[in-house]
């Protein structure tokens, strides 16, 4: 790449960069915190880090989708955790003489990723709760986003993202004298495609970070519940997780 190319790459790149910067006002000292923390659960901190650097750049739709990802992601992972330390401590499990770590660990997860592994979201919800990981608040709370934040955007679901919500809208009608204004009438967002792209965008840019932070709460009880109480500031490091 010649000097000239390189320079034209970096006034581009600082561009886009300025055009976040009202963005990264507005978020970054809300999630300040999710994203100076990790959990020390690789599998949910790069997580974390991802759908943190999305809400710093406002990039709040990805981010939305990101912590569905997160959602769903974060209570298999329990589960599986949770029913194979309870698979050892019962000793129904046996560890093979003369195997490895990797390959014992292996087998003490095997039997709980088989059973969590392919289930769908509202059966995880459930199940964490007859497990005690989550409380039956928590279970009903975790039902309403998994049809209100999971299956609307995951399923492109217009009526369970906008729900009831409607606008007026006025039409411009051309006419053999110039043009004329129609008056305005009401219109169900949900049934209206053509602003449902903007509307999209400004709902997400008022819900995503509420709703990642409401899974990192819910990661960091969870992660209590399993591993004790390991949080550490991240110091001197990627900060994506």
């Amino acid at each position: 790449m010649d000097d000239e190319l390189r320079r034209k790459f970096t006034d581009e790149a600082l561009k886009v960069i300025k055009s976040r910067y009202e963005f990264i006002g507005r978020n970054y000292p809300r999630i300040r915190e999710a994203l100076n923390e990790f959990y020390e659960w690789p599998e949910m901190d790069t997580l974390r880090g991802e759908v943190c650097l999305c809400l710093f750049f406002g990039l709040h739709q990805a981010a939305i989708t990101l912590t569905n990802h997160f959602f769903e992601s974060l209570l298999k992972y329990a589960l599986i955790i949770h029913d194979s330390k309870n698979t050892r401590k019962t000793g129904s499990l046996k560890k093979e003489v003369g195997k490895s770590m990797p390959e014992s660990l292996q087998k003490e997860l095997e039997k709980a990723t088989k059973q969590h592994g392919d289930s769908d979201l509202g059966d995880n919800i459930n199940k964490a709760c007859s497990r005690e990981l989550i409380t039956k608040v928590q279970k009903k709370r975790l039902h309403a986003l998994r049809e209100g934040f999971r299956n609307a955007f995951g399923h492109s679901d217009k009526k369970k993202t906008f729900g009831d919500a409607t606008m007026q809208v006025q039409g411009l009608r051309l006419t053999e004298g110039g043009y004329k204004i129609e008056p305005p009438v009401e219109v169900r967002v949900a049934d209206f495609m053509i602003v449902q792209g903007l509307m999209q965008a400004e709902q997400a840019k008022e819900e995503a970070v509420e709703y990642f932070l409401e899974m990192h709460q819910l990661a960091n009880q969870i992660r209590i519940k399993l591993f004790g109480s390991v949080n550490r500031k991240i110091e001197d490091s990627d900060q994506t997780g």
